[in-house]
């Protein structure tokens, strides 16, 4: 998550109090390249994602909101949701899944961030 700080120049989470907000994460490696299978690069998102919340000492069980951005949603959607629930098992978060035309880098096809609630 060094690299997103560095070359790209935003915070991938801030935590404010027990609020964690998780910036938009990507299908993207540690080198900033994009995986190019679709369930690949969603698996990905997850573990960046994973990553920014376990640094701020939450977990996907404390995630309580999720926004999606979809290049292809009808498309995607269903290759989201297995992911997601390999992720996300227990209390389900509020959900918003939105298409858009375009995102950040082409050959990306989701952009999710998260709100996360940490006890206390």
């Amino acid at each position: 998550m060094e690299n997103i700080f560095e070359k790209k120049r935003y915070a991938p989470g801030v935590r404010v109090g027990n609020i964690v907000y998780v910036s938009g994460m990507l299908g993207r490696d540690e080198d900033l390249n994009v995986i190019t299978a679709t369930e690949a690069q969603f698996i990905q998102l997850f573990e960046n994602m994973k990553k920014v919340l376990a640094a701020a000492g939450a977990g996907f069980a404390d995630v309580v909101e999720l926004v999606g951005y979809f290049t292809d949603l009808q498309r995607d959607f269903p290759v989201y949701q297995a992911v997601r629930d390999r992720y996300i098992t227990g209390k389900l978060p509020a959900q918003t899944a939105i298409g858009v035309r375009e995102l950040s880098t082409p050959g990306l096809l989701l952009e999710l961030k998260c709100t996360a609630m940490l006890p206390g």
